[in-house]
């Protein structure tokens, strides 16, 4: 991932285990954020997710990343997948760096994957989404807890949001990025976003959000666009496609916001105890710059359109 610019927050939130409720998603207790650098410190993003993929004789690597929606629940892109086969796939929560020791890391394998059904469709058609059940529940900490999801009345009109990952920072680059990255990415309008992809159609299901130097990159599919609101992160969209890395033009995030009836009949039918079903939906209200108000619940010059086929480029993002 390309990311450069950065903030400074302390939020000082501690929460016990097991009593985190639905409504108390997206707090980040260790997220501090330091001007000028790219990586973030351990437990910024606690509901980030690492999706390996690997079968017998293949050793597992990151091929996406993903957000914790409950206690075991994960979402990320549908285009991630690929194989059904659940036994190809871990994931890793409280995980800081892809090499080297992750003391507050665990892992789960995958019971059951739910690709949303009009992917299946069109995968261009704002429907890159995909559940991930996972084995067991996790128990919630100060480096892993769940994220807060964008309801339908959310709008991210003149926001500026953060993209997290472990995608790479160039494209030129052998591998993803060690640590987890982060960019502060503004949000374009759909009509901007549409002038950058004559050949696909921007719907409204669709986000779009970068600029130049800032963006996704092979290892970022699946990561989310995180805005923040007052104390709470609400995830905005999910990692789609690109013409990758960080050209210029802006990147297309399947909108959350869009999909809140789904993901939410998915989690409740899929069963459990109700506190592990639960999901928070928190309505994101355009504020301008980083923060929007509280509710719960560019020049083309010099820039190649892109039309190539868009599909492709959401492969080349798996890496």
């Amino acid at each position: 991932m390309a990311s450069w610019a950065l903030g400074l927050l302390l939020l000082a939130f501690a929460w016990n285990g097991q009593e985190i409720q639905a409504q108390d998603c997206g707090m980040a207790p260790l997220n501090m954020r330091v001007v000028g650098g790219a990586s973030s410190s351990e437990g910024s993003w606690p509901w980030l997710a690492s999706l390996h993929i690997g079968s017998a004789g293949i050793p597992r690597f990151h091929t996406c990343g993903g957000t914790l929606l409950n206690q075991q629940w994960v979402l990320t892109a549908a285009h991630c997948i690929q194989s059904m086969t659940v036994g190809d796939y871990t994931v890793f929560l409280g995980r800081q760096t892809q090499q080297g020791p992750n003391p507050n890391e665990i892992q789960r394998s995958v019971r059951q994957i739910l690709i949303h059904p009009s992917y299946n469709v069109s995968p261009l058609n704002g429907s890159d989404l995909a559940l991930l059940l996972l084995d067991s529940a996790v128990q919630y900490s100060n480096y892993i807890r769940p994220v807060c999801l964008a309801d339908s009345a959310s709008t991210f009109n003149d926001t500026f949001c953060y993209l997290t990952g472990w995608g790479k920072q160039t494209q030129n680059a052998n591998a993803v990025s060690n640590v987890i990255q982060r960019a502060l990415i503004p949000v374009v309008s759909r009509a901007q976003c549409q002038r950058h992809y004559p050949s696909v159609n921007i719907t409204a299901a669709m986000l779009c959000a970068g600029e130049p130097g800032k963006g996704i990159c092979q290892g970022d599919s699946g990561s989310p666009l995180i805005c923040q609101q007052n104390s709470a992160w609400i995830q905005a969209g999910v990692v789609s496609f690109g013409d990758i890395c960080a050209k210029g033009i802006p990147d297309v995030y399947t909108r959350v916001s869009a999909h809140q009836t789904w993901i939410r009949d998915q989690v409740a039918a899929g069963g459990g105890p109700a506190e592990v079903s639960q999901i928070g939906f928190s309505t994101f209200v355009s504020g301008g710059g980083a923060t929007g108000s509280s509710s719960s619940s560019s020049s083309t010059a010099g820039l190649r359109h892109v039309t190539l086929s868009s599909l492709l480029l959401m492969m080349a993002l798996l890496g």
